[in-house]
């Protein structure tokens, strides 16, 4: 399992080392609801004039869609811009890739999973230094441990691949 996560991360750096920019040393942090990743904070990194890597964490807090059930979320994202620049010097339209490892569930029916995200996503910008993104696609998700009680109903996860979604407040610095 750890050289498929190692595999995944090296392939998500593969797929983005392509493109060579000019920006360097531009960091930009992130604040938002996502459908996986509950509310979400993360800081990103841009290598490149249109590429960056990110670092999230995130939690649905006892809400909706996971209301009683102790969810938590940690990603690993790589994010390419493309189209015209905007006021924050990114393209308005985005092609985002996540790692994702996440867990839900009771004490006695609790999953621990891993998912890989493939999102497509606009910036808006507000100001220079603000934007508002809005992201969907699939997330193909991989079941690393299942730990059920007793009187828990077997069963297998039903959905390897699932709509994922996000909105998220974008500052850079």
């Amino acid at each position: 399992m750890k050289n498929q996560i190692k595999l995944s991360v090296l392939l998500i750096l593969l797929i983005s080392s392509s493109a060579y920019g000019i920006e360097r040393k531009k960091f930009e942090t992130k604040i938002g609801y996502g459908y996986y990743q509950g509310f979400n904070v993360g800081l990103n990194y841009f290598y490149a004039e249109r590429l960056k890597v990110g670092l999230g964490i995130g939690s649905h807090l006892d809400l909706y869609p996971f209301k009683n059930e102790n969810h938590f979320n940690i990603q690993l994202e790589n994010t390419l811009h493309f189209g015209n620049l905007s006021k924050q010097n990114v393209g308005g339209w985005y092609f985002n890739q996540q790692i994702m490892y996440w867990e839900q569930g009771h004490r006695d029916n609790r999953w621990k999973i891993m998912s890989l995200g493939l999102n497509i996503g606009k910036t808006i910008s507000i100001t220079n230094r603000i934007g508002l993104d809005f992201e969907s696609g699939p997330a193909f998700n991989l079941v690393l441990d299942n730990k059920r009680g007793p009187l828990v109903e077997k069963s297998g996860w039903m959905w390897p691949v699932l709509f994922n979604g996000r909105v998220q407040v974008s500052y850079k610095f």
